[in-house]
């Protein structure tokens, strides 16, 4: 995860805020470059709830900002709503 937050710190600049987060987290190498059943089933099998689930995926998604390709932002989107039904949570946000 470090390296990840290096990469995107070198993309948006490191003068942001984001940057001096330590997270205890660390996700496998290329763990969001799988599919969004993958990133979904990992997120909630790595984490104690849905919130904390969701924390992470968001973290990673606003790291990358602007700089997300669209469909790299759409497997992630479908992550986060298959996260939604795991949690039996798809009637609420």
């Amino acid at each position: 995860m470090r390296k990840l937050v290096e990469e995107l710190n070198d993309i948006i600049g490191e003068d942001k805020w984001s940057g001096d987060v330590d997270t205890k987290w660390e996700p496998p190498e290329g763990f969001f470059t799988k599919s969004a059943d993958a990133i979904a089933s990992g997120l909630k099998s790595a984490s104690d709830s849905y919130a904390q689930a969701v924390r992470r995926l968001s973290f990673y998604k606003n790291r990358a900002g602007e700089n997300l390709p669209s469909d790299e932002k759409a497997k992630l989107d479908n992550a986060h709503s298959k996260l939604k039904k795991l949690y039996g949570r798809e009637d609420k946000d």
